[in-house]
């Protein structure tokens, strides 16, 4: 049973798992989590929220400041990210004239698309206002787009690195931004295509490396480090605005 708690300006939530240390994780929605072994009493992890407590407030003051994640319009005029620009949606019929400026995609007989700064959505004219169509097509297309670039940077910095791998797949990965298998599979996340270049870079190198090192010991970020010297810039923007990366 999870059970929430107030302490200072904020509440916490605990939630007790089969585990044998204390986590505390700030949710995208700037929910503070508290995941704790059965056999720890409330006092003790109060204890560690008290100490941990400047920590907390920082991180629920940026996604303040940043703006939590909300629900999205999928109407014309909604900002999108891609590529770590902020595009304006474009929403048209199917048949109308501007389909010329778009660099064509179709899915399911419709077309997304990028084009003077704008995300671009034809649609029959009886979908002009589903919003989970629009969203679902969006989606669909960013997944298209992210597969393209990722195995792009992949096959770029796998050369750099001198590994092989077996292949890349992309998901929808909630959580996680990407995985290596020790069979040499890297995941990624479609999210990425949100972000800009310098961090989708950093997540391929730090996949790459996991296949020399499977861990995250000192001798493999000495290896990221030996491809993206300033990593530790990129890993913290990510750590701090990755919830924006979001439909």
């Amino acid at each position: 049973m999870d059970v929430v708690h107030r302490y200072s300006s904020f509440e916490y939530k605990i939630i007790r798992k089969k585990r044998k240390t204390i986590g505390i994780k700030i949710t995208q929605d700037g929910e503070v989590i508290v995941t704790s072994p059965f056999n720890i009493s409330e006092e003790t992890i109060l204890n560690i929220i008290k100490k941990k407590e400047k920590w907390i407030k920082s991180k629920l003051q940026l996604f303040s400041e940043k703006g939590s994640y909300k629900d999205r319009s999928f109407k014309s005029g909604e900002k999108l990210l891609y590529i770590g620009k902020e595009l304006e949606l474009e929403i048209h019929n199917l048949n109308s004239n501007k389909i010329g400026l778009l660099t064509d995609y179709s899915l399911n007989n419709n077309l997304v698309g990028i084009s003077d700064e704008k995300v671009l959505v034809y649609v029959d004219n009886n979908k002009l206002n589903k919003e989970d169509i629009i969203r679902e097509l969006i989606i669909k297309f960013y997944k298209v787009e992210a597969e393209k670039l990722l195995r792009e940077r992949t096959s770029y910095y796998s050369k750099i690195i001198g590994v092989s791998l077996n292949k890349v797949t992309i998901k929808d990965q909630k959580t996680i931004w990407g995985s290596c298998s020790s069979k040499k599979n890297i995941n990624y996340s479609y999210r990425l295509i949100m972000a800009p270049i310098d961090i989708i870079d950093y997540v391929v190198v730090h996949e790459l490396c996991h296949l020399i090192h499977m861990d995250h010991s000192k001798e493999y970020w000495r290896n990221v480090e030996l491809v993206l010297p300033d990593y530790k810039k990129r890993k913290l923007w990510l750590k701090n605005y990755g919830n924006t990366l979001r439909l």
